[in-house]
């Protein structure tokens, strides 16, 4: 895998090493796929290799460590057996989720127990290894631990210190390769410049401009990124800083020769875990025996209960025993009982199909007969239909012949009428002729008689 560049973020857990590993990202470092799934303790995402956990977990274990012990790791845990295995789940990693790619980004906090280990897999695999060591001011780091883990699970100070000795074992791990430092609160204040200066003390340069991807940063780096915030002004009335706060305050304010005044750090650091490592020790075996003790104790009072369980475990078995035997009659006592009613529900099934087919011919034979007498009175119908209509026509000629019939007689009626007044007209006329006639007759009788006469 020539020609590729490995960042590495190095730092203790809840020091905003998942901010760092995202802004990165977006920067195109690329991650592994397989990544922790977001959680309350960090709802944007850890932005962490799942399988790396996993590797790390499983060494630590087999070292008879935890990723919260304080002290250094064991003399010689690199050329351990289990390390040896861890090496080779390592490489198969990387080969498998990296392959073909430029430059990459891992983050794991147990890396920084575990960088000698990840230093000399990415040499084999002609990796060039760049370090990004993050870290946050102590004070935040304890209150979000307690917020992870639970208040009361271990001391503040017991947190300072592991997180003391995570910076410094990846601190000094990291001492012959590029390395860069950032805290929580540069990445908050002004991420641009930051991450400019990390690619320029790596020599790397970052595929996506700060540019192109600016409104997704600042969407990221919001405030909720951001629980606990501790200023680092001095305040007369609390003393002096912490050495914890000292360490953090050359992390945070990079004068010239921060590397070597953390260098010095480290080695106060380690003189301290040195002068406290053997009464350490003496008191750990004290309490690894009185725990022993009591565990031999806890073993007796367990075999005694655990006879005391098998005796009444064998009583159990018998009663179970018992119980099969009379579950498995009952099973068969139900086979058979299930055996007649099934015969008997084929019985009634058989019969009710026979009734069906016969209601079916029935319906059929009557669907058929319904049929042929709706065509019947479909005809009828029609019938009807056409002589309705027959009649609707002769109405309507009949309506016509009467209203011209109306018409002649009013017709008939009026020539009545004047024949009537001809009539009456004529029969006054004729009584007038009359009249006159007799009168006339009168005049002829008279004018004869007086001819009559003079002759």
């Amino acid at each position: 895998m020539h020609n590729s560049t490995a960042i590495l973020v190095l730092g203790m857990p809840r020091s905003g090493t998942s901010a760092v590993t995202r802004v990165l990202n977006l920067h195109g470092a690329v991650l592994s796929e397989n990544l922790l799934p977001a959680a309350d303790a960090n709802p944007k995402g850890f932005f962490e290799s799942a399988d790396a956990l996993a590797i790390h977990e499983r060494l630590l274990s087999s070292l008879g460590r935890s990723w919260f012990d304080i002290g250094e790791m064991p003399d010689g845990w690199v050329d351990f057996s289990e390390t040896q295995q861890a090496h080779r789940e390592l490489e198969a990693l990387i080969k498998r989720d990296y392959r073909g790619e430029t430059i990459w980004i891992v983050k794991e906090p147990r890396m920084c127990r575990f960088l000698p280990l990840w230093l000399r897999v990415l040499e084999g695999l002609c990796i060039s290894p760049k370090a990004v060591l993050v870290t946050r001011h102590p004070d935040e780091v304890v209150n979000s631990i307690a917020t992870m883990v639970g208040d009361g699970q271990w001391s503040a100070d017991h947190t300072k210190t592991l997180w003391l000795e995570y910076f410094f074992e990846a601190e000094k791990a990291s001492r012959q390769i590029p390395r860069a430092l950032i805290t929580y609160d540069h990445l908050l204040t002004d991420w641009e410049a930051h991450v400019n200066r990390i690619a320029a003390e790596l020599e790397i340069v970052w595929p996506n401009s700060s540019d192109s991807i600016r409104s997704e940063v600042d969407l990221y780096l919001n405030s909720e990124n951001r629980h606990h915030d501790y200023s680092l002004s001095y305040d007369e009335g609390r003393g002096e800083f912490s050495f914890a706060e000292k360490t953090y305050m050359i992390c945070h304010e990079m004068k010239e020769g921060y590397w070597t005044a953390l260098e010095a750090m480290n080695s106060s650091f380690s003189a301290m875990l040195a002068f406290f490592h053997r009464p350490m020790h003496d008191l750990v075996h004290k309490v690894a025996e009185h725990y022993s003790n009591i565990a031999l104790a806890q073993k007796i009072q367990f075999d005694e209960l655990s006879n005391e369980s098998k005796n009444a475990l064998q009583a159990k078995q018998f009663e179970l025993d018992e119980l099969k035997v009379k579950n498995d009659s009952l099973q068969i006592a139900q086979q058979v009982q299930l055996e007649d009613l099934r015969r008997h529900n084929e019985s009634v099934c058989l019969s009710h199909q026979a009734e069906l087919d016969e209601l079916k011919g029935y319906y059929n034979a009557l669907q058929l007969s319904q049929e042929s007498e709706l065509s019947k009175q479909h005809d009828l119908i029609g019938m009807q239909e056409a002589e309705l209509s027959r009649l609707k026509r002769e109405l309507a000629e009949l309506e016509i012949t009467t209203d011209k019939l109306f018409a002649d007689m009013s017709a008939l009626q009026a020539r009545e009428e004047s024949a009537h007044q001809i009539l009456l007209e004529t029969q006054a006329s004729y009584a007038e002729l009359k009249r006159l006639t007799r009168q006339k007759a009168w005049l002829i009788r008279t004018f004869l008689s007086r001819i009559v006469k003079n002759e």
